[in-house]
């Protein structure tokens, strides 16, 4: 909810799924230009949606980013090694970096 405020506070346009299940519908469903995604969810985690959209070539072009609590290196690495463009820790939280991300991704 505080990613959906401050991106509508920007001018984005945001849609909400309550699973990957769910955002994985959306995604083929509809264009979107970013998907952030908690890497824990229930059903599958956000590691594994991430994977599973680089895996669909109607997707893969989508950039991702993973928001988590989860700071640890091998956390990062596995971020990127699915395919993640982003990768914000929960703890280190900043509204102005997130917005600099997204803008940069949307470039």
């Amino acid at each position: 909810m505080l990613q959906q405020s401050i991106l509508e506070s920007a001018g984005f346009e945001v849609d909400l799924a309550t699973s990957a299940e769910e955002g994985l519908e959306k995604a083929v469903a509809r264009a979107y230009g970013l998907i952030l995604v908690d890497v824990e969810m229930p059903g599958m985690d956000g590691f594994s949606f991430v994977e599973r959209i680089r895996s669909e070539p109607e997707l893969a072009h989508i950039p991702a980013i993973l928001v988590t609590s989860r700071d640890s290196p091998e956390d990062k690495a596995r971020g990127q090694a699915v395919g993640a463009q982003g990768y914000m820790v929960k703890s280190e939280y900043d509204q102005k970096r997130l917005l600099e991300v997204i803008r940069g991704l949307l470039a």
